[in-house]
């Protein structure tokens, strides 16, 4: 039973969310600046967004069938 249908969050941006809420906590245990937060943020949504692309099958064994 979902309680925000409308949201439609699946496990993906669940684990995306959990990452940057432990960077939360790091931030807070370790003092950090807000500078090393947000570029700690960057990185695991540059992260998350590079694990979604999916190589082009085509393009990629063009070179043997040549």
């Amino acid at each position: 039973m979902m309680m925000y249908p409308y949201i439609k969050l699946g496990p993906r941006d669940g684990v995306l969310i959990i990452s940057i809420f432990i960077m939360l906590v790091l931030t807070l245990i370790f003092k950090w600046s807000v500078w090393e937060f947000s570029f700690s943020v960057i990185a695991v949504i540059i992260s998350f967004l590079a694990g979604n692309m999916k190589p082009n099958k085509k393009n990629v064994l063009a070179f043997l069938k040549k």
